[in-house]
């Protein structure tokens, strides 16, 4: 039986990802290590739900390293196998084929290879993962939310077969239901948020940890800022410093706050982890 919404209709991102599910020996779920909750579709992690999978923390290299060990041995408590990658070097490529080599078919008179899926929502890094255990530019690779268009079948190096499927993501969501989170980490379209509101929305995180928040005073020079310092005074300061300002000479929060989610996302500000499994804002 197909998956279904509440109401009965079965979710078109469910139906393509059912279909192909028994075409496959093993389903590669891709989550942005910084955000490894927030950064799951629940509704496909129930469509998977009884498939044998591999859960990847990709990014991990722009992720806070103790945190991301935490999350590892969550998640291998409620998924099985998990692994921290990173798709800009190799150090990580060996243990993913070695998780891979073990998954291989056991069965059958003629062998042939593991097939693979590998699913998450737009911009968590599944093209790159692939290009990775490809050794080459298999599938095209970019920032904006849904490059990969339909589904591909690409042959690895190993010859294993990975089919690659658009990042999924509920259509169902209205601009004021999306989590702050998945625009910091630039899986929506720009046009569903602003970007001065998911500004101050990662400043408050980074409140939450010291070491975070001076990593942020440390790269924009900030100097001191009162305690009781509303966030859109962070904003001020940075544009302060950064000799950001609007038509009037004024501080421009906006473009702080474009400066701030472009410098986190490309792990300017260090390496950072917005919540932990117990976190109850996710």
């Amino acid at each position: 039986m197909s998956p279904r919404r509440d109401d009965g209709a079965v979710h078109k991102e469910d139906k393509h990802v059912f279909r192909y599910l028994k075409r496959v020996d093993l389903v590669v779920e891709v989550l942005d290590a910084r955000l490894p909750r927030t950064s799951r579709n629940d509704r496909l992690h129930h469509t998977l739900a009884g498939k044998r999978r591999l859960v990847m923390l990709n990014k991990a290299d722009l992720a806070d390293k103790t945190e991301t060990g935490r999350w590892l041995s969550y998640l291998a408590e409620q998924n099985g196998p998990v692994l921290a990658f990173s798709s800009k070097g190799l150090a990580d490529l060996p243990r993913f084929e070695a998780l891979l080599q073990k998954e291989r078919p056991r069965q059958g008179k003629f062998k042939r290879p593991l097939r693979l899926m590998v699913v998450g929502i737009p911009n968590v890094g599944k093209s790159s993962v692939i290009n990775r255990l490809a050794h080459k530019l298999a599938v095209k690779t970019g920032n904006t939310p849904g490059i990969t268009r339909g589904a591909q079948c690409i042959r690895l190096r190993a010859g294993w077969e990975m089919l690659d499927t658009p990042g999924i993501l509920s259509p169902h969501l209205s601009p004021e239901k999306l989590s702050p989170g998945l625009a910091v980490i630039g899986a929506v379209s720009p046009q569903l948020y602003d970007d001065e509101t998911v500004a101050l929305w990662l400043v408050s995180r980074l409140q939450e940890k010291k070491r975070y928040l001076d990593l942020l005073f440390k790269h924009y020079h900030l100097g001191a800022i009162p305690e009781n310092a509303s966030l859109e005074q962070y904003l001020e300061r940075i544009a302060s410093s950064r000799g950001l300002l609007t038509g009037g000479g004024g501080a421009s929060r906006e473009k702080a706050a474009q400066l701030l989610l472009s410098d986190f996302r490309k792990g300017a500000l260090g390496r950072m982890t917005l919540e932990v499994p117990e976190d109850q804002h996710a």
